[in-house]
């Protein structure tokens, strides 16, 4: 018995001892490899961290790329489409706010944290950013409905880009002024884009797609064609658009209080800006002249680096078939047309007082009673919104530079109405070449009538006499082009 006693062996209690020990080693052996600090853990996380940074620099890279095209700038309408590649996003209002669930691994990303940059606005229609980099003296332009006063009050002071400066799917086309000696002008900005030429008479939608400055061949599913106030072709073989600036209004000389708002006084400079009378009875050499010139010292776009001419016939044409889509009269925030009526029809700007910017009492009334920002005034704007283009029917009668091509010298008329010999021809241009990149030329003809030879997109037939408009073509009696009414 004592013998058994005194025999060495492991007791109960220490094996208990043994065991606990034992679990407390693999506790701490497990919490060092799965725990929130854990070996595991930090392994995952690290992996995560690693998926998520190769997933912006994927984004981030993507992004540089479409910057690149568009000189720094990107729009959130193209981020987003970038974004949406990867993943899905959440429901805030701004773009900058939400957060990417990515496709791959299923991450949460915010936005802010992929794209730190200044976004250019909230349009979402896919439009070429407004092409600033070559305007001086410029401000952004924007208004405000205040109902007290019945008025859309403008502010067009902004040096800093206004973050919802433009929205074309609403009809809000991007407007900026320009300030120089005095003297002041309005500008638009018309993107480049296709559009399916309509073959209906009567005034309808026409179908508009904007597109990059680097699609060249149109969508051809459609029949699209892409606008040639665009094209290399129509910038005289300069290179391709990506939209052009035009004037808000009809021009106005620096002296506008004299008769015929300036009259054919080449010494006068042009201004933009609405309330005052248009300048008119003036030669089209000299409409021409002061034109090509405003980019001169002491001029309204002075220290500018744009090529400032007079609106070509397509031009002109640009912006009515724009005014024809669902990113003009017919957007959602469009004054114009009445329940039934599919016209949307542009108001008159009556012709009783010349004064740029006015809408009549109707369509086609003959009164003068609403300035441009007036509760009726944006119904005679290209948009149906303050943001379009105004006097694009009614106002004054316009001279565009539409000409047509002489019986034996097809630059007869060209030399002799726009005196295109002493005028400063930019990289040595022959004459010829000058007039394919000032000038819209048409075939000799001798009937007003006679529309068979017209360019495509000047819209001398696709919206031939619609919203009552002059439609007559060039011949022989009247070899220049008037737009209007």
């Amino acid at each position: 018995m004592n013998q058994m006693k005194n025999t060495k062996g492991i007791t109960l209690i220490s094996l208990v001892i043994t065991i606990i020990v034992l679990l407390l080693l693999a506790g701490v052996t497990m919490a060092t490899l799965t725990g929130e600090n854990g070996i595991l853990t930090r392994a995952s996380s690290a992996k995560t961290q690693t998926e998520i940074a190769s997933i912006k620099e994927e984004i981030q890279t993507e992004i540089l790329g479409e910057q690149a095209e568009k000189e720094g700038n990107i729009s959130d309408h193209n981020l987003e489409t970038i974004l949406l590649k990867y993943g899905t996003l959440s429901n805030e209002e701004k773009l900058i706010d939400k957060t990417l669930t990515t496709t791959k691994g299923n991450h949460e990303i915010k936005v802010s944290d992929i794209f730190k940059g200044k976004l250019m606005i909230a349009d979402k229609s896919g439009a070429n950013p407004p092409n600033l980099n070559k305007i001086a003296q410029k401000t952004y332009v924007t208004w405000n409905l205040e109902e007290e006063k019945a008025e859309y009050v403008i502010n067009d002071k902004q040096t800093v880009e206004p973050e919802y400066w433009y929205d074309y799917e609403k009809g809000k086309w991007a407007n900026i002024k320009t300030s120089n000696s005095g003297l002041e002008a309005y500008w638009v900005w018309i993107p480049r884009y296709e559009y399916v030429v309509p073959t209906s008479t009567l005034a309808t939608q026409i179908e508009v797609k904007f597109i990059s400055k680097n699609q060249t061949t149109p969508d051809t599913d459609k029949n699209y064609i892409i606008h040639p106030a665009f094209t290399n072709e129509g910038n005289g073989g300069l290179g391709e658009l990506d939209g052009i600036w035009v004037a808000k209004f009809e021009a106005v000389s620096s002296t506008p209080t004299v008769p015929n708002g300036g009259g054919d006084n080449p010494n006068l400079k042009v201004q933009v800006i609405p309330n005052q009378p248009s300048w008119r009875t003036t030669q089209t050499n000299n409409i021409f002249s002061v034109c090509r010139r405003m980019t001169k010292e002491g001029e309204v776009l002075a220290g500018s680096t744009i090529d400032s001419h007079m609106m070509k016939n397509t031009e002109w044409g640009a912006v009515v078939i724009l005014s024809q889509s669902k990113y003009g009269v017919y957007n959602p925030e469009s004054m114009n047309g009445e329940k039934g009526n599919k016209e949307y029809q542009i108001w008159n700007n009556p012709s009783s007082a010349y004064i740029t910017g006015s809408v009549g009492t109707g369509k086609d009334t003959s009164s003068t009673v609403s300035k441009y920002n007036s509760v009726n005034g944006p119904k005679a704007s290209t948009t149906g919104t303050v943001y379009g283009v105004y006097d694009i029917a009614g106002g004054a009668w316009e001279y565009v530079a539409g000409v047509l091509k002489g019986e034996i010298d097809e630059l007869e008329y060209a030399k002799s109405k726009f005196d295109i010999s002493n005028q400063e021809k930019p990289n040595g241009m022959t004459e010829l070449d000058f007039v394919k990149k000032y000038l819209d030329l048409y075939d000799y003809r001798e009937s007003t009538t006679d529309y068979s030879q017209y360019i495509i997109g000047d819209a001398t037939v696709e919206t031939k006499k619609w919203n009552v408009d002059y439609a007559d073509f060039v011949c022989v009696d009247n070899p220049i082009f008037i737009r209007g009414r």
